[in-house]
Order: C-alpha cells, then structure tokens, then sequence
C-alpha cells in the first residue's frame, strides 16, 4: 500500500511538471502574438518605452481605424483582394487536386503508376526554380499585374499541388472498393461516383488541406510580389510592406503591428472552424 501511494505520488510530481514545462512553452510562444497585440494599440512612442508596457496605458484603437479610412494604405481592399484570391486558389485546388487524385487512386489508364512518380517527382523541386519559367508564362498570356497570374497557378497545382494530390490520393486509396460496386450497381456512372460517394469519404483529409492551403494563400508574398506592381492590386502580404520603412525611424511600428493583427485573425478563424476535423482520428473507411 504505501509503495503504491509512494509510485502515484510519482506519478502526479512527474504530471504536474510536464504541464508546467507546457504552459511555460505555450506562454513563450504567444509572448510574440500578445506583444504585437499590445503594440498595435499604442502610439509610436510608447512602443519604445523600457521597460515595456504591456498593457497600455492609453488604448489607440484609431490604428486600426486609420487602416480602413486612409486614402493611401485602402486596407479594406488589400482584404478583399486576398479574399478573392484565396477563394480561387483553394476552390481551384479542391477540384483539379481531387480529380487527379481520384484518377490515381481508383482508376485504371495506361502509365498510371509511372505518371504518379512523375507527379512526385515534384515535390523535390524547389518553388524557386518554378517561379522564373512561371513568370514568362504569365508574361506569354499578359496576365502580368492581373488577378489571373495570382490564382491560376496556383489553382492548377503549380504550387504544392502534387503534395495535395499524394495526401487525397492516399485516403481514396484506403477506401473500400464496395463503395464504388455499390454505385455501380445503383447506376452510377464515374463522375457521379466521384461526387456523390466519394469525397464525403474524405472530409478530414479536406480539413486539413482546406488549413494548409488557406493559410499558404493567405500568406503567399514572394508570388504575389513578382507577378503585381498596382497598389490596386495587392493582396494583404504587399499592403502590410507599405508601413515598412528601410529606415527604422520612419516605419509606422503601430500600423504594422495592427495590420498583421488583422492579416493574422483570418488564419486563427479557419484552423479554430476546421480543427474537429483536422484533430479529429483519421478514420479512412467509408463501412462501420
């Protein structure tokens, strides 16, 4: 008995230091998050006060007013812009990525195997070295400084479109073929097959691409910065470099901060709707 009560008490010595060590880490990590937070509701000055505050003793919420309202940042359209393009982009991904995912999975074409190598064969090759011949694409259509050169691409697979293909091919793959003889049998053709039977099989695996394709639109800043040069056109990564000065003196520190608030809020909304799925256990077959 006592060497029992002596092994729990181990045991709730050894539990509550690992949660002290996680909530340590977690508070770590939001420190950056928090700060930023704080400092986008100060003025300029106080931001460099040390020790820092905070909490600030005055609250500016016309930073985030100032956002919206000002002829010369027009963030409101740097939302809308980005809202449009990651519309397109995932919508376009879902559906091109699904359909050859599907094709790879469950059907039978010459070559099958051999072009899905190819496929993955992709995922080695770094997105810089498909950014210049990309770009003399975008050139060859004129869609330079166009919402098209920001969309298509990236609808099309061009970016991290054989990773969307392998994760989706891999959960058709472990779904049983009575599915499929089901459908048959009750007249279904391919397409119908594909629509109605199939991809409400693979919900989880949809949560988390709908996560990391979301969040790798929303944040996409190399692309965007190549292919646009019209303030009209830039999507929230662009518009957030215009507070940015190369000198630190000039940089609006307390509109940057309030921007990247914003950018950020989209992000934290999508993973905080999609998580039941994307934590959820991965359960792959379509029969209880």
């Amino acid at each position: 008995m006592t060497y029992n009560i002596a092994s729990l008490k181990k045991i709730k010595i050894g539990s509550v230091i690992i949660y002290l060590i996680l909530v340590a880490g977690g508070i770590f990590m939001l420190m950056p998050f928090l700060w930023m937070i704080s400092s986008s509701l100060k003025d300029v000055e106080s931001i460099f006060i040390f020790p820092p505050q905070w909490i600030p003793k005055k609250i500016i919420l016309s930073n985030y007013i100032e956002l919206f309202t000002s002829s010369y940042y027009n963030f409101g359209l740097y939302y809308f812009n980005t809202s449009l393009v990651v519309l397109f982009r995932v919508t376009g991904m879902f559906i091109f990525c699904s359909m050859a995912a599907y094709g790879f999975a469950r059907l039978n074409f010459p070559f099958k195997n051999l072009l899905f190598m190819v496929v993955l064969a992709t995922l080695m090759l770094p997105i810089q070295v498909l950014m210049v011949p990309l770009y003399f694409e975008m050139r060859f259509f004129k869609w330079i400084n166009t919402f098209q050169a920001l969309f298509i691409p990236h609808s099309l697979g061009a970016f991290g479109g054989a990773f969307s293909i392998f994760l989706l091919r891999q959960y058709f793959m472990a779904l049983p073929k009575d599915l499929e003889d089901a459908a048959v049998i009750d007249g279904c053709n391919i397409p119908r097959t594909f629509v109605s039977i199939m991809l409400p099989q693979v919900k989880t695996a949809y949560a988390a691409l709908a996560i990391f394709t979301f969040q790798g639109a929303w944040n996409d800043y190399v692309w965007p910065l190549i292919v646009i040069n019209d303030p009209k056109k830039y999507v929230i990564s662009l518009g957030i470099t215009l507070f940015v000065s190369d000198r630190a003196a000039l940089t609006n520190w307390p509109l940057l901060m309030a921007s990247s608030v914003l950018g950020l809020i989209p992000i934290i909304v999508i993973f905080l709707f999609f998580q039941k799925y994307f934590m959820r256990n991965l359960v792959m077959s379509g029969i209880k």
